[in-house]
């Protein structure tokens, strides 16, 4: 079975457990009106008069519901062309080969997920994305001309719906999940999940906990939109953007989340 198969499997099973009462009700209705003896009554005359009558055809229409998610790893990941580095190299030398093949002065260096995997190995990203999602970039974040990497942020994703860069982002990207290196944020958010919420808000922005399978999430809503905030040492994970899915699916998500090392494409 496919790695991200069975999380979307499992992201079906729980999303049939949210249905209304009332449609489950229906349903049951429905299969005892078709179990009942008076359903079955005449079926022997009903069968006799079939002879030279004339044939009529129902249509029947089978609508399937749109897939609202698919797995990471059916998504175009752009730097992957850039491929897996040597095994024997050390992280520094991937993080050099990555700034120089860099042809401009950014610091954002376009990474494989083969090459991010080696230079931080801790490095998470979810297993199941919303289906709108095509296309994903990489990179790995330096200080300014430097070949260290940043702490604010370490790595940054792109989720796209279009060719990155072929639009502009505010239409043709979807969401952008920044990792920034915060060993002490992820001792805050153990010890004070409230006080969280004063170390990370800024201005007229609302900030409420919300607990999910995988954990406590933050979730910080301005006029900018929506962003979800969470920690897994040695990264604050920033989850701004898919705005306008649903809550649930959002959360789906992020619960989502597993290490780099198990998206990686097969060989």
């Amino acid at each position: 079975m496919h790695p991200g198969a069975g999380r979307v499997q499992r992201w079906w099973q729980k999303t049939a457990r949210r249905l209304p009462g009332a449609v489950l009700l229906a349903a049951a209705c429905v299969l005892v009106a078709a179990c009942s003896e008076s359903a079955f009554g005449d079926l022997g005359q009903r069968s006799s008069g079939w002879i030279g009558e004339v044939a009529t055809t129902a249509t029947t229409t089978t609508t399937t519901a749109p897939a609202l998610i698919h797995p990471a790893r059916d998504v175009e990941w752009v730097n992957d062309t850039f491929g897996a580095p040597a095994s024997e190299l050390e992280p520094s030398a991937v993080l050099a080969a990555a700034f120089a093949r860099s042809e401009d002065s950014s610091r954002f260096l376009q990474a494989s997920r083969q090459e991010i995997a080696v230079v931080a190995p801790e490095a998470r990203f979810p297993e199941i994305l919303p289906a709108d999602v095509a296309f994903i970039t990489s990179q790995l974040v330096i200080e300014t001309r430097e070949l260290t990497l940043s702490n604010d942020p370490t790595i940054a994703f792109g989720l796209w719906t279009v060719e990155p860069y072929t639009r502009s982002r505010s239409i043709g990207q979807m969401g952008v999940l920044n990792l920034s290196t915060d060993p002490g944020g992820t001792a805050a958010a153990i010890e004070d999940e409230e006080g969280v919420c004063l170390s990370i808000t800024v201005g007229e922005t609302e900030c409420a906990l919300e607990r999910l399978e995988s954990g406590t999430v933050w979730r910080l809503e301005n006029a900018a939109g929506v962003t979800h905030v969470w920690y897994t040492e040695p990264f604050r994970y920033e989850l701004e953007g898919l705005d306008g899915l649903d809550e649930d699916l959002v959360h789906d998500v992020i619960d989502s989340v597993v290490l780099m090392a198990d998206l990686l494409p097969e060989e």
